[in-house]
């Protein structure tokens, strides 16, 4: 890793086209081209600042939002398609106003002990504590995820726990080399769906961090 850089990007997607194209020229070979494909998201996700950008990760931070969790017994390839039943169940009208709501993205995970796993589905801005909808479903709760800084690795393909612990394994070591303190566990966040062919897919380890500490102490170097 080659340490990091400051930035401050504001990222609040809503509504964005599925897919876009970008042609580079590959240097050297003008008559080359390369086709590059950006997945960008027409789903609504979390507000967050870019601060800073290592070479294979991102410091973000991230402003409140509300997030609908439940805790699913069992290993994380098992236990999604359960949480996705019931976290589903809820936004599609199972709820105290029998409301749809709109799916939106990511679908986080973090395990919770030896066997468990705990699962989000974010909630749109246009709710507040107050005015949305309570599940029907009691192993369904409503959470005010607080916010802060957060690293984040994006990478493609498979999204199994193997591969998940591969890129938090690979998180953590460039975040050790760049002196970021961990102040937390890791999440798996996934942006696609299924049905996306694993080369388009969007995935990131998420690993809350001690931005504050850290900055001053690259600052004071």
């Amino acid at each position: 890793s080659g340490g990091w850089v400051t930035g401050g990007s504001v990222v609040a997607v809503t509504k964005l086209p599925v897919f876009t194209f970008c042609k580079t020229i590959v240097p050297g070979h003008p008559d080359r081209a390369l086709l590059r494909i950006s997945t960008m998201s027409r789903y609504e996700q979390p507000e967050y600042e870019v601060v800073a950008e290592g070479d294979r990760y991102e410091i973000r931070r991230y402003r409140p939002y509300l997030v609908a969790e439940t805790t699913v017994v069992g290993d994380a390839d098992s236990a999604g398609s359960v949480a996705f039943r019931r976290l589903a169940g809820f936004i599609f009208g199972g709820n105290s106003a029998e409301q749809k709501m709109n799916m939106t993205i990511p679908v986080t995970r973090q395990a919770v002990g030896e066997d468990r796993q705990r699962y989000r589905f974010v909630m749109e801005r246009s709710f507040s504590e107050s005015d949305l909808p309570q599940p029907l479903d009691d192993t369904v709760t409503i959470i005010r995820v607080p916010g802060g800084y957060y690293a984040a690795r994006r990478y493609r393909g498979n999204r199994d726990e193997r591969r998940f612990r591969r890129m938090e394994a690979a998180l953590l070591e460039d975040l050790g080399q760049d002196g970021i303190e961990i102040a937390g566990a890791a999440q798996s966040a996934v942006y696609s769906g299924p049905m996306t062919p694993p080369m388009l897919r969007h995935n990131e380890v998420l690993i809350p961090v001690d931005w504050d500490s850290s900055a001053k102490k690259q600052t004071s170097t």
